[in-house]
Order: structure tokens, then sequence, then C-alpha cells
């Protein structure tokens, strides 16, 4: 079986504790880059560092963005990334 680019940018992209983070707040939906500085907590992580995690995520396809006026709301690109990462976390937490 071939691994494909992705493939290995998808999996170094859940190596990052900010991004899994940034993932797990979008889980629970839609948000903006403000929102999700809120939801990890405003004193974690600066909004330039956040929007800098999201872009990468962005550029291999597990989040995805829209236009609302000025701001721009994010949101995963489907449910294989959320599922792979909560069964993943799942898996890891059993006693």
């Amino acid at each position: 079986m071939k691994v494909n680019k992705k493939v290995l940018l998808f999996f170094s992209a859940l190596s990052d504790e900010t991004r899994l983070k940034i993932l797990t707040s979008l889980s629970e939906g839609e948000k903006t880059v403000s929102e999700i500085h809120r939801s990890l907590g405003k004193n974690e992580i600066t909004l330039s560092a956040i929007s800098h995690q999201l872009k990468q995520l962005q550029n291999i396809d597990i989040i995805s963005s829209k236009r609302k006026g000025r701001e721009k709301i994010y949101s995963l690109s489907g449910d294989f990334c959320w599922c792979t990462l909560k069964n993943t976390i799942k898996h890891f937490n059993k006693k």
C-alpha cells in the first residue's frame, strides 16, 4: 500500500497539541478565530498563532472556512478527522 503525502501531513498535523485543541474546539461547531481563542483560554495562545495553525490545517483539507462579512468561519472539513481523533483518544484513555 502506497502512503499518500496527505496521509503523512494529516498525522503530522495531529501530532501538535495546539492543533489538537483547535480541532476539538471545532468539533463543537463552526467558529471564528476569536471564538477558538476564547475556547482555548486567551492566555494559552495568541490569535496570530491560532491563525497560523488554522492555515496549516486548511492547507491539508482538515478544516475549511467561509467568509461571513469581515470574518472567516472555520469548521471541520468532514467527520473523518474528528472520528479518527475521537477514536484515538478513546483508545488511549482506556483504563
